[in-house]
């Protein structure tokens, strides 16, 4: 990263900037008591940048060396002062490990952040033209991010602009900026954030043509989704001291697992502590099953297992279905659409689903409307 120099003269009619000629041994030409309007211009972070207008070339070539040196530094991971702006500018990688370090919040927020931050930590180290400084990090960049997640992590467009705004968020506290004078706002993705939720469910015959693929523990597991509506981690942490199949009843709470040989800590999403009344079915399956530790359905080695959604694939798969539709959101969706058209009302399915309001779930019951008024014949009334 070479710094040069510039000097603004008049070339006819027109001002202009020309580069200050360069000896052989890289030293600049210097003219005593030279007067006139220089400045500096290097690449920094893939990008142009130029210095505040100098008066003397003495200082311009001294300011020079310093930047000079200054780039060469960085360059190698090394904090220093930029001897142009008069600060030391904090580096991408440092900043998001202060960040972290001194990050707290309810639920899952160190969790989320994490991830969102580690993940433009690596795809800033796999570009060409990496970025070190955090200023240097603008709306571009963030949009350039956000086309990875999409593109190459599989996001979805919403997922992909949360992840955007925390990096946001992080730029914004560690600089100390005012609101509104991030790289990115709210604002840059209104359209996203506005946007109803897609709601994806499956027909009766979806739901039995996939059940009768399941074997054994998984008839259980898929049947449990599908009618107490609890998120995937919820279903694979649960322990049987979770369980009451005299009350019929399912506990989501906080607590300290077992893990094969070692502890760790389950925390429900968004703090959804709740109790899910179990049907009769599936608490005579419960009772029926074998309890080899101290989860519901571990692994053969009496781990959390953390791969039932590719047994999920690959049952939908054998079932001849769309294998792309059998995520773990529709298995919710499919619950809260069924309890609908059961009568249950908005608050019930809040509670089931552990969410923290109304607004929430209302997408479930605007999603069913049109097929409802088809299939009660509503929608031909009154003509």
């Amino acid at each position: 990263m070479k710094v040069r120099v510039l000097e603004r003269i008049k070339q006819g009619e027109k001002w202009t900037m020309v580069p200050v000629k360069v000896k052989l041994d890289g030293t600049l030409y210097l003219k005593d008591e030279r007067q006139g309007k220089f400045l500096l211009v290097w690449m920094e972070s893939g990008k142009k940048r130029y210095s505040e207008l100098f008066t003397q070339l003495y200082d311009v070539i001294k300011a020079r060396e310093k930047k000079q040196a200054y780039l060469n530094a960085i360059s190698h991971g090394i904090e220093v002062k930029d001897p142009v702006v008069g600060t030391v500018k904090p580096t991408i990688d440092d900043s998001i490990d202060t960040f972290l370090e001194q990050l707290t919040g309810r639920g899952n927020t160190v969790a989320l952040y994490t991830t969102a931050l580690r993940t433009f930590q690596e795809w800033n180290r796999s570009r060409r033209h990496r970025i070190r400084l955090l200023d240097a990090i603008d709306r571009p960049c963030i949009l350039a991010f956000k086309r990875y997640l999409e593109s190459e992590i599989g996001n979805d467009e919403y997922t992909a602009v949360w992840k955007c705004l925390r990096l946001n968020k992080m730029i914004k506290d560690t600089l100390k900026l005012e609101p509104g004078k991030g790289p990115v706002s709210k604002r840059d993705f209104a359209e996203v954030l506005n946007r109803k939720p897609t709601v994806t469910t499956y027909s009766k015959e979806e739901v039995d043509q996939f059940l009768s693929q399941c074997k054994g523990r998984n008839k259980i597991i898929f049947t449990l989704l599908l009618k107490c509506g609890l998120r995937s981690r919820e279903l694979t942490h649960l322990e049987w001291t979770d369980v009451d199949l005299k009350r019929r009843v399912v506990h989501i709470r906080r607590k300290i697992m077992l893990d094969g040989d070692r502890q760790i800590e389950f925390r429900p999403k968004k703090w959804s502590v709740r109790s899910v009344a179990l049907p009769l079915d599936l608490t005579e399956a419960l009772e029926r099953t074998e309890r080899t530790c101290n989860l519901v359905f571990p692994t053969r080695h009496q781990r959390i297992d953390l791969r039932i959604w590719d047994k999920c694939k690959r049952i939908a798969q054998k079932a001849g279905l769309d294998v792309k539709k059998f995520m773990p959101k529709n298995f919710r969706s499919t619950h809260a659409t069924n309890r609908l058209r059961n009568g249950y009302t908005l608050a019930e399915i809040r509670e089931g689903l552990g969410h923290r309001d109304l607004h929430s779930v209302e997408h479930y019951l605007a999603a069913m409307a049109p097929d409802e008024l088809v299939r009660t014949g509503r929608v031909d009334a009154g003509w």
